[in-house]
């Protein structure tokens, strides 16, 4: 009776720790559509359906890869800055500068994962930004 018991304790606190390590995984995690075309790092990412989480969040590790459900495209990155405080949600978000959406944070439900745009290529919207002001004003 004894033996039954601990077996039956020990699958259950097998199961209770499995469900709690991916529910954890899962707070660090964004699924969401994008409605255009964005740039990740030095990558272009088609619009579509994306998720975002930490390539390996058991090694306390703040490597980002962001991957497409449609066309598998994916973009390892490491975000500049996190901040831990809980916001509850999650999204991504974007800087839209020139004709360019860039990605500039992840929110997740723990933290939020600030990640850098270039100079180059914050240089390089201003300029097709203030060429295109230009255009139109004769």
């Amino acid at each position: 009776m004894m033996k039954q018991y601990l077996t039956i304790l020990f699958t259950l606190i097998c199961v209770l720790g499995l469900g709690l390590r991916a529910r954890a995984q899962e707070e660090d995690t964004v699924v969401t559509k994008v409605p255009f075309d964005f740039v990740v790092g030095d990558k272009v990412l088609p619009a579509g359906t994306y998720r975002a989480s930490r390539v390996n969040p058991g090694s306390g590790s703040r490597v980002l890869k962001i991957t497409s459900y449609e066309t598998h495209a994916s973009v390892l990155l490491s975000p500049t800055v996190f901040d831990d405080v809980q916001s509850g949600h999650a999204q991504l978000n974007f800087e839209h500068l020139g004709d360019e959406y860039f990605l500039s944070a992840i929110e997740t439900p723990i933290g939020t994962y600030a990640i850098s745009i270039p100079p180059s290529a914050i240089k390089l919207a201003q300029t097709q930004q203030q060429s295109g002001s230009h255009s139109g004003s004769n």
